[in-house]
């Protein structure tokens, strides 16, 4: 088991044409700073554009996607028993790839 961490978390990330897949132990927000996100999560798909807020419940896997480009801040719920996160994918979206979110294998 790792450190706990009482705290939140917080990051900027940006994805160009890619696709990140993962689970937290914690609920994980992200503030659209620039651009189009797409996140699936629980059966549901949004789009989130500049200035939209998403969350990932804790325990959910969360697959976020940005055809073109987006700028992220992540803010990660506190984790007081310390449990790991786990990134399941990740992948360079293919040129023709669609809003729908298909990514390259």
């Amino acid at each position: 088991m790792r450190e706990p961490r009482p705290g939140v978390a917080l990051m900027e990330w940006e994805l160009r044409g890619e696709s990140w897949t993962d689970e937290h132990p914690h609920d994980e927000f992200n503030y659209v700073l620039e651009g189009r996100l797409f996140v699936a999560c629980d059966g549901e798909t949004v789009e989130a554009v500049t200035g939209d807020v998403v969350r990932v419940p804790a325990g959910s896997v969360g697959r976020y996607w940005a055809p073109e480009y987006a700028r992220m801040v992540a803010v990660y719920a506190p984790n007081p028993q310390g449990l790991e996160s786990r990134v399941h994918a990740y992948a360079r979206l293919q040129p023709s790839t669609e809003d729908a979110g298909e990514s390259a294998s």
